[in-house]
């Protein structure tokens, strides 16, 4: 009589092997999915603008390998998919053929139990010659019932185990179906980065070497710009109170990004008195609410400006201690000289008035006078 089970030790042998070498290679995923969250990590801590992209410039060469060990990866489980859809097509095949033969016994032997109906039964064990054959008899009936019994069991376990093998096949499949959109997915997302990257650099390069090209007239109109807010400072009369004490707010709340950090830039041939706030494109920004960075007393409100020249509308707060915040290239401002403010306080609007290149806001820190970085005050760095 024909009765197996669905999975024979082989195809066991075969699923070990193939989970095996499955997680080996999520694994080895896993390590260069970190490898690349790590990069990113890097960039996203760079001081500046032009300091993230040439990171992500330097990082291009390290991600192309990252991402074409993953389409490797991938098309290794690939290759083990295919493989193990094909080992249990051919184990589905198998216990099918086994499944009908079962099916074809099961049929014959329902068919005899129609043909020997009770009464011959009743004859058969009635017929023995004597008591030994009696049992004989009644031994070989009950074994007959029992393999009926066993080979239908059999039968429903078989048809059980093999809808589990089909529904896992298709689990398979769609498993193979995502790796090859992941690995698609892995190569736009690369020539994206890749051409992302290359125009920002380009962008950056291009402002740089603007800057460049006019190096000595830029640097001639922030001197000047620096000695005229130099010469404001000397002038304001500032409060001889203490500082009034803790972190400063981020004085243009949900915009984060710097374009420009303090200190020297462009190869050490500018030298930039505070850190410039912008969007996440031009004009996002503009219009922008400004806060007060600290609590403290208006001592400028500047609304006249000449376009193109200068810090344009700006205002100054005394923080007391000799502490001051200064906000330009406003387009509006909302506060008065004299006017007292709490942290956190509307005060203007980000524009591009005076010297801009383009809608954000120059946020500086003085100490008595002279340009610190403002880094060390503010609680978001």
């Amino acid at each position: 009589m024909l009765i197996t089970s669905i999975w024979l030790p082989s195809v066991a042998l075969a699923n070990n092997s193939y989970q095996s070498q499955l997680d080996d290679i999520n694994a080895q995923m896993r390590r260069l999915d970190d490898q690349r969250r790590q990069i990113e990590s890097n960039i996203a801590g760079a001081r500046d603008e032009r300091a993230q992209e040439t990171l992500r410039r330097n990082s291009i060469n390290e991600e192309i390998t990252i991402t074409r060990g993953e389409i490797s990866l991938l098309s290794q489980r690939i290759t083990l998919l295919e493989e193990d859809i094909e080992a249990q097509l051919e184990a589905i095949e198998e216990k099918q053929e086994e499944i009908e033969a079962n099916h074809a016994l099961f049929l014959a032997r329902t068919r005899a139990q129609f043909v020997q109906d009770d009464a011959s039964t009743l004859g058969l064990v009635l017929g023995a010659d004597s008591f030994v054959s009696f049992l004989t008899r009644t031994d070989s009936m009950v074994r007959i019932a029992d393999r009926d019994r066993r080979l239908t069991e059999t039968l429903t376990e078989q048809r059980i185990e093999l809808e589990e093998a089909k529904e896992a096949l298709e689990a398979r499949l769609e498993e193979l179906e995502d790796d090859r959109a992941l690995i698609n997915d892995r190569q736009r997302s690369l020539n994206s980065q890749v051409e992302a990257a290359n125009q920002r650099i380009g962008q950056l390069d291009a402002r740089e070497q603007e800057f460049q090209r006019n190096l000595e007239s830029n640097r001639a109109m922030r001197e000047q710009m620096q000695r005229e807010m130099d010469e404001i400072f000397r002038r304001i009369e500032m409060s001889q109170n203490p500082y009034v004490g803790g972190d400063m707010a981020w004085p243009v709340p949900g915009h984060f990004r710097v374009t420009s950090e303090f200190g020297l830039r462009f190869g050490g041939r500018d030298n930039h008195t505070g850190i410039d706030i912008a969007g996440a494109s031009q004009g996002v920004i503009n219009g922008a609410t400004v806060v007060a960075a600290n609590s403290g007393t208006v001592r400028v409100a500047n609304h006249s400006h000449s376009p193109g020249r200068g810090y344009g509308m700006f205002i100054i707060i005394d923080h007391g201690g000799g502490v001051s915040t200064l906000y330009a290239h406003l387009s509006a401002i909302s506060v008065t000289v004299g006017q007292n403010v709490n942290i956190g306080d509307p005060i203007g609007r980000v524009g591009s008035t005076g010297w801009s290149t383009g809608p954000h806001l120059h946020f500086e820190v003085r100490h008595n006078g002279r340009a610190v970085n403002p880094r060390p005050y503010i609680f978001r760095r």
